[in-house]
C-alpha cells in the first residue's frame, strides 16, 4: 500500500514541477519513478 501512495505522490510532484529526482534535477524522471512504484505496488497488492 505504501508503494502505491508514494508512487502517486511522486507522479503528482513530478508532473507539477515542484519536486525533482535527487541527483538528476529532473521532474520527469521523478514522475517515471512514481509510475514504476505505483505499478510495483499494484502488483504486490494483487498477490
Amino acid at each position: 500500500m505504501g508503494n502505491i501512495l508514494f508512487g502517486i505522490g511522486f507522479i503528482i510532484g513530478g508532473l507539477s514541477g515542484k519536486m525533482v529526482l535527487i541527483g538528476t534535477n529532473s521532474s520527469g524522471a521523478l514522475a517515471g519513478v512514481g509510475v514504476l512504484m505505483l505499478l510495483w505496488g499494484l502488483k504486490q497488492s494483487r498477490g
